[in-house]
């Protein structure tokens, strides 16, 4: 059997690709897989702000090309599909989660207090942007596009005196940090950041059984929870919207955070935990949407 999996042409859209890949191949199921690179709207357009950009900025061609079947599967950093999304494709499977922290990271020769100094910060995240300007005031931050490599030698040449980056797609790529210092932040991540989603149509499925053997239950109800508590608060991807769910395998709770930056400046948090089974689905959904609204109606 054939598998076509599209993707983006970045050094981590491509570690991901490969990383499902592996999986897949692994499965010993005599599959024959090709990689297809397409170039989205966010590759094209290094110097827009995301959020003038629109929902989908890193996804829609790649669902353009799946739904006239040029195209089998995507291979996605969740955290950028948004949470409403074309009725016929569907997230089926997400292999096991990455780090979900967020890295300020500067160069090594700088002696600076990321809690007291006033420092220049590059991000192109208005999550990022909304909890730093409340959590870490003395940080003034500043547009920050392109690839990791791009970011980080923007950093070295001073352009920033500290950038910020998911610590998932420093691990994945295996990057050297041993010339520059870096924290983990004090903020809640985006929805499912950290997490690889692989997409497909939802009419095949023949695709998907494929797909659920790769998959992470775990991963899977922790990111459902996040994503509908984001679907229901509305805003989609570009929100100043964190999210956290922990599923506990042993007492079978699944816990979920939610965290928002209202127009007030305000920082609303909602916390919920269920019992439910790690495969229902269900559960997490009505978790996430419990928590979304609740917050839409606090902020």
């Amino acid at each position: 059997m054939k598998i076509v999996i599209g993707t983006r042409g970045s050094k981590l859209a491509l570690a991901q690709t490969y990383y499902v890949k592996n999986l897949l191949e692994n499965l010993n199921e005599n599959l024959d897989i090709e990689i297809k690179i397409i170039k989205t709207t966010g590759d094209k357009d290094q110097k827009t702000k995301l959020s003038e950009l629109g929902l989908g900025v890193f996804t829609k061609e790649l669902d353009i090309k799946m739904l006239n079947n040029e195209i089998d599967i995507a291979v996605h950093s969740l955290k950028d599909v948004p949470t409403v999304w074309n009725e016929n494709l569907t997230i089926s499977a997400t292999p096991k989660r990455e780090s979900y922290h967020d890295l300020i990271i500067w160069n090594k020769n700088n002696d600076i207090d990321i809690s007291k100094d006033e420092l220049i910060v590059g991000t192109s995240s208005i999550r990022r942007k909304a909890f730093l300007s409340i959590k870490y005031p003395n940080l003034k931050t500043k547009l920050l596009r392109g690839n990791i490599d791009t970011r980080l030698r923007k950093l070295k040449e001073n352009e920033y005196d500290a950038i910020i980056l998911a610590e998932a797609g420093l691990n994945r790529l295996k990057m050297d940090l041993s010339k520059f210092n870096y924290e983990r932040l004090d903020i809640l991540p985006a929805p499912a950041q950290g997490v690889v989603g692989i997409a497909s149509r939802k009419d095949d499925k023949e695709i998907i059984s494929i797909l659920k053997k790769i998959n992470d239950e775990k991963t899977y109800l922790e990111s459902i929870a996040e994503r509908w508590a984001l679907r229901e608060y509305g805003g989609g991807c570009q929100a100043p919207f964190g999210a956290l769910a922990i599923y506990d395998t042993t007492n079978h709770k699944l816990n979920l955070k939610c965290q928002v930056v209202c127009e007030s400046e305000n920082i609303i948090s909602k916390e919920g935990n269920i019992i439910c089974n790690v495969d229902d689905v269900s559960c997490a959904k009505n978790l996430g949407a419990e928590l979304g609204k609740g917050i839409k109606k606090e902020c």
